[in-house]
């Protein structure tokens, strides 16, 4: 190969390197919170980033993502709706298992290194997750400041299921029931690690529990949730998800937003 080949292939081989470069995609700047109140607005979609926190499990930057409903009214209240993933978790909202209505949707992550140290792929500091969650729905209230406590309602999938369960148990700060009037736990919840404690006071609380039939669900503990939470005041419904194992079963999300629509969000608010 001749010397002019082999600087041209160089060339050609830096050229090609600096434009990956060049297109290669930019992280994102952190917004200041401070600059979201001005981007409040009927059918919103906002992203709150907390660069003061740990970065969350998957080693992510911790932030949440948030939709205001499209007849969202600062001088109405409206009903938050927090949703915490299975396995790793995730900032994305889901509303699947609502019924028709007005709801702030946001995903709330878990922090890294929150982990049950016999079982690395499950949540277990739950002191940890809520001091980091409630950070982040403090700093939610301040950019939208109507939310109708009350009426609430945080749901989890798998490890979501199990960060309930376990926040319901500390016994001291804030409560998670100061946030929240319903509980929706997906075959999560009831183990007997997420167990350690009593469960708070839940007079006047809802709670809907649901896990699969099949093997690989979490029936043996999540099973026995319900019976506990009512020992607590809650009122409560607990489902079998029939022929489901280890998931949230699509079938299962219209019962529970019957549920919510004809109890828990018609229940007179107690003063």
């Amino acid at each position: 190969m001749s010397v002019f080949r082999l600087c041209l292939l160089l060339a050609i081989g830096l050229g090609l390197q600096a434009q990956d470069k060049a297109t290669a995609p930019v992280a994102a700047k952190p917004v200041p919170r401070t600059e979201l109140k001005a981007q409040v607005a009927p059918g919103a979609t906002l992203r709150f980033d907390f660069p003061e926190l740990t970065v969350d499990r998957k080693g992510a930057l911790a932030a949440c993502h948030l939709t205001l409903p499209a007849n969202y009214d600062t001088a109405k209240k409206f009903p938050l709706v927090v949703w915490l993933g299975g396995g790793e978790g995730g900032n994305q909202p889901s509303g699947a298992f609502l019924p028709a209505g007005d709801f702030i949707l946001v995903g709330l992550p878990y922090p890294k290194g929150a982990n049950n140290p016999t079982q690395a792929n499950m949540v277990g500091d739950y002191a940890k997750v809520w001091t980091f969650q409630r950070f982040m729905l403090d700093e939610v209230a301040k950019v939208v400041p109507n939310i109708d406590k009350s009426r609430s309602i945080i749901a989890g999938f798998s490890n979501g299921g199990h960060a309930i369960d376990g926040m319901l148990r500390l016994s001291s700060g804030p409560k998670l029931t100061d946030y929240f009037g319903i509980f929706v736990f997906a075959d999560g919840g009831g183990t007997g690690y997420t167990s350690l404690g009593a469960l708070t006071n839940l007079q006047g609380k809802f709670a809907y529990v649901c896990w699969g039939s099949e093997k690989g669900s979490n029936k043996r503990n999540t099973s026995h949730l319900p019976g506990a939470l009512k020992a607590k005041g809650a009122t409560v419904v607990g489902s079998e998800m029939a022929g489901i194992g280890h998931t949230f079963g699509a079938s299962e999300m219209p019962k529970i937003a019957e549920w919510l629509e004809r109890v828990a969000l018609a229940a007179p608010v107690k003063k």
